[in-house]
Formats: C-alpha cells, structure tokens, sequence
C-alpha cells in the first residue's frame, strides 16, 4: 500500500523537476561492451562532477515505457539546481548509440549537450557482447536469465546473417551493433562533430592516463590526479576473460572480413585510423 502511495506522490511532483533539477550536461553513449561501466565509475570519483542517481543508466530515450513518463521523470534522477553548484552531472547508456531514434530525442530534450561514445573493434564487441550474454543462463537473478543467449556463437551470427531468420536479433545485436559508421552518421545529423568525443577501447585501454585526459579537456574539468589514475588501473569494471574456440575462430575471421568496408567508412568519416 506505501509503495503506490509513493509512487502516486512521485508523479505529482514529477512536472515541478524541470524547474528544480538539472539535466545532465553530458552523456555517454556507448558502445556495449567497451569499457562504458569504467568510464562512468572513473567519472563519479571526479571531484567536479556530481551524480545522485542509483545506476549508471536512467533507461529514458532507449525505454519507451519510461520516456512516456516525461522529461520531468528523467530530471527526478539528476541533482537539483541548487545542490549541484557547478558540478557536472551524467549519465551512461551503451546503448544510446546504437538505437536510430535516440539522438532526435536527445537533441529534443537536451539541446546541444556532449556526449562520449568508445568503440571497440566490432567483432570483439560482438563475441565480448556473446559472451556476456551466454554466461547469463548461469545467474541467479531472473530479468538476466530471461536475456541470456543460449546458442552457440555460430548459430547466433548464421541467425542474423539470415534474413529469413525468425529468431528475435534483440538485446544481442551482435553484427549490427558493430556498424558503427551508420550510428554516428545518424548523431551526426543531429549534432556538430565536436559535440561528441569518439575514442578508441585499445587506446583506452593501453593508456588510460592520456584518454582521461582527453576526457577531462573535452568536459572542461581539472585533469585526475597521477594518484587516481594508479588507482583506476587496478580497478575492472564489467571485464571479461575467455578462450576462443577453434570453431569460434573461423566465425571470427568471417566476420572481420564482413565490417572491413564499414571500418573503412568510419575511418574516413572520423579521419582517424583504428587498427582494426
């Protein structure tokens, strides 16, 4: 009986938010399975930035669900105006990126705000992103096991090379998600290029103190101390380890033939070259 009182309460006051709380000044918005869940913990622990909601992800443009819920709903999960002080506040969606409707909602509601995508070479994404998905049969809790993937990874790209396939591509995506040139073209659209910083996941990786920096310089915000980085390094969030099959190798090599025309089309769009 308290829980729907509260939430009734919720509701009423969802329309005063607009004018209490401040949006988030910016986002990041992808990719999956490219070290997004780091960059937000590494974020929250920046004396300049201030996050008040529970989970690094508020599910307002990629639900439907809770985007009918209103603007003033999103901004009950970011600070009020008059707490934040001139802190920045954000938060982390992978797959922001990735949805073709997203970025007229943002650019609708947010105006011209920053954003941040990493990207990862997509057929590691895709076979990191597989086994993410396969190992949540094994979890205990429930709303994972009903997304889990329980096919082998081959079976999982013959199904969505097949146009014919009726078995449903979503949440796992796996080849589609790795088209990276069409995504960013879809922002770009919407948005100027140096509202969005693009970085590369082995370059984040292998350097994290440089790309905080690049991170740092493009927020406007004061530089991580040596210190912090030295912490960070030893800090993995969402990591994985696992060992390539034979027969998963082959599918691997299939599909790195696959996005080479669509790795070559981002690499002119961005004018940057990945080692992919």
């Amino acid at each position: 009986m308290i829980k729907p009182i509260k939430q009734s309460i919720k509701k009423l006051v969802y329309p005063l938010y607009p004018i209490l709380n401040s949006p988030p000044d910016f986002l990041i918005i992808g990719v999956q399975r490219a070290a997004t869940t780091s960059l937000y913990h590494y974020l929250t622990e920046h004396p300049q930035i201030l996050v008040t909601h529970n989970w690094r992800e508020t599910y307002y443009f990629d639900n439907p669900e809770n985007y009918s819920k209103g603007f003033g709903w999103y901004l009950s999960h970011f600070p009020s105006k008059l707490g934040k002080n001139k802190k920045l506040t954000f938060e982390a969606s992978p797959s922001y990126i990735y949805h073709p409707h997203i970025p007229k909602l943002i650019k609708q509601d947010l105006r011209t705000i920053k954003m941040i995508a990493i990207l990862r070479n997509p057929v590691d994404r895709a076979y990191s992103a597989w086994q993410m998905y396969h190992s949540y049969s094994n979890l205990p809790l429930k709303h994972l096991r009903e997304r889990a993937d329980d096919r082998s990874f081959a079976e999982a790209i013959d199904q969505e090379f097949n146009p014919e396939s009726n078995t449903a591509k979503y949440p796992y995506n796996y080849i589609n998600r790795g088209k990276y040139v069409q995504q960013l073209e879809n922002y770009y659209s919407y948005f100027d290029k140096d509202k969005i910083l693009v970085m590369n996941f082995a370059t984040f990786c292998d350097d994290l103190g440089s790309s905080l920096k690049q991170v740092c310089d493009f927020l406007n915000i004061e530089h991580f101390s040596q210190q912090a980085i030295q912490k960070f390094q030893k800090q993995k969030y969402a990591a994985a380890k696992y060992v390539i099959s034979s027969d998963d190798n082959q599918i691997l090599e299939r599909l790195q033939d696959y996005f080479l025309p669509y790795n070559k089309k981002l690499y002119s769009l961005l004018g940057s070259r990945y080692n992919w």
